[in-house]
Formats: structure tokens, C-alpha cells, sequence
């Protein structure tokens, strides 16, 4: 984490430490993980007093400016709740743009999932302060997240079924339409792989693609629409070829029947539309 960051942190967590409504606080996001660098922004999750929970929006705002800061835009979540608050802020300090991430969990609402998201998988080393003990208690829970999961079938059919689409609005030169298309043959490749080779319990598909092997990493990278659509056509032919090599690899991993029926019958479709 970048030093002046690291400084606006601490003296943030100086402030909340005096509040008689904060039960504890603790680290969140790559720090977790030892994956920190000058780049990431602060994660803190602050446990709150129930009964205070609606004002503390206000409390924590205060707080970023008595450490001489200026907020010059708060992100709410749209996930937001009665159990649980991120903002993300922007905070300016001198001529520098940092991004500082506040998660309020109320403590009367922990059993929300998304609560249950903030502290599954949290460690002692992680907890910044615990005024009550409750902190500790939520990390002897021993919470564990998930390995990605779905279902391979309609993962297959949601491909293909899209892959099949590309060939008309590349004839016709339809950007919108193509881009929107590429955008689910991405997301599903992405879903497929992570089935297969997933291996933390922790963050999003974007974190966790970084863990998959490197070779399957680069089979995702060519889901992409240039405004003159130059090389779509060519990145495309090698997409669906790695979506069906990877789709009978996870097939083979889970012991799932796999066929190449469907994928063959797109892709030779495909390519008499194209004229390839």
C-alpha cells in the first residue's frame, strides 16, 4: 500500500478507535491475502453497534475529515442494506486521488450473508481492534468460503448458443450487438474454467483467475471488440476451439459425459456463414 495511504489508514482508524459505537474493526481485501501493493486501496471493515448502525455513515465521514482529507465522492454499493454498508470513498490528500473502501457491519445482523462474506475466512493477524472480544468470536467460527461451482450443461448450451450468433453480426458489422455477445462468451468461459480449476475460497472471478494455470488464463484474453472489428474473426475461431478443449477438460476432471456433437456442429456452421 502506498505510504501516504497507509498514513491516512492509520489515522483513520486512530479516529474510530474513540467511538464508542465501533466493536471492532479489521483488515479486508488484498491485504488479507499478502497481496498488497502500491496500487491497492484501503479495506476496512468496521463492526458497528446495532443500534447506531443508520448514523454511521455520518460518523465514519466525519472521521475521513478530521484527518484532513477532502471526500470528493462516496460509491454506495447497491447491496447495501439494513446489515451491511460498503462505500467506497475517494479521498483527495494534497494533489493525490486515493481510494479508501469503509464496510459497516451491523452487529445485530451478522448472520446476512453478506455480512458472513466480511468475515469468512478472516485471521488474529487480520483484526486491527476488538474492544468486546466479538471480533475473535466471529473468527472462531472457522467460516471457510467456496470453490466456484455451476452447471457445466448450461454452461455448454449458453456458449454455443451465443458462439452461433457472431457469424451475422460480423457479416453485418453490428459492433453493439457483437461486443454485447462476446461479453457472455467471455463471462462464460470464465465461469467454466473457474469450475474446473478454481483453487482459493476467497473474492471474485477476478480474483480467482489469477489462480488457475497460466495457459488457461490466456484462452480468455482475445474476447474482444476493436471499433473496426480487424481480428475478431480470427480470435473468435481460436476462442470457441479453447471453450471446447476446455469444456471437455472439466468434463473429465468431474466425471461429467462430454460430447463434441454440439460445439462442432456451431463451429462448422460458423464457418461455412463466414466463408472461412
Amino acid at each position: 500500500m502506498n505510504r501516504k495511504l497507509e498514513k491516512i489508514k492509520y489515522d483513520f482508524i486512530e479516529q474510530v478507535k474513540n467511538m464508542d459505537g465501533v466493536l471492532g474493526a479489521w483488515n479486508f481485501g488484498s491485504e488479507i491475502h499478502n497481496l498488497s501493493d502500491d496500487y491497492s486501496d484501503a479495506d476496512i471493515v468496521l463492526l458497528a453497534d446495532g443500534k447506531q448502525f443508520d448514523q454511521f455513515t455520518f460518523y465514519v465521514e466525519k472521521c475521513l475529515k478530521n484527518i484532513n482529507v477532502k471526500i470528493i465522492l462516496c460509491w454506495p454499493e447497491r447491496f447495501n442494506s439494513e446489515a451491511i454498508i460498503n462505500n467506497g470513498y475517494l479521498l483527495l490528500s494534497g494533489s493525490d486521488i486515493f481510494q479508501f473502501d469503509v464496510f459497516l457491519l451491523n452487529a445485530e445482523r451478522l448472520d446476512d450473508n453478506m455480512c458472513r462474506l466480511h468475515y469468512t475466512g478472516i485471521k488474529k493477524t487480520d483484526i486491527i481492534f476488538d474492544k468486546t472480544g466479538i471480533v475473535n468470536e466471529l473468527i472462531n467460527l472457522r467460516l471457510t468460503g467456496d470453490l466456484w461451482s455451476d452447471d457445466v450443461s448450461c454452461l455448454e448450451k449458453t456458449y454455443w448458443y451465443h458462439a452461433n450468433m457472431t457469424g451475422k453480426y460480423l457479416k453485418r458489422k453490428d459492433y453493439f450487438k457483437l461486443n454485447q455477445v462476446l461479453h457472455t462468451m467471455y463471462e462464460t468461459h470464465i465461469s467454466m474454467l473457474l469450475s474446473g480449476f478454481d483453487k482459493i475460497t476467497w473474492g471474485g472471478s477476478a480474483n480467482k483467475l489469477h489462480f488457475i494455470p497460466i495457459e488457461k488464463q490466456a484462452h480468455l484474453k482475445k474476447y474482444y471488440c476493436p471499433e473496426n472489428l480487424d481480428g475478431v474473426e480470427q480470435n473468435l475461431a481460436g476462442c470457441m476451439r479453447w471453450f471446447q478443449e476446455d469444456t471437455k477438460e472439466v468434463c473429465n476432471l468431474k466425471g461429467l459425459h462430454y460430447s463434441a456433437y454440439l460445439g462442432d456442429t456451431v463451429v462448422n456452421n460458423w464457418i461455412k456463414v463466414m466463408g472461412c
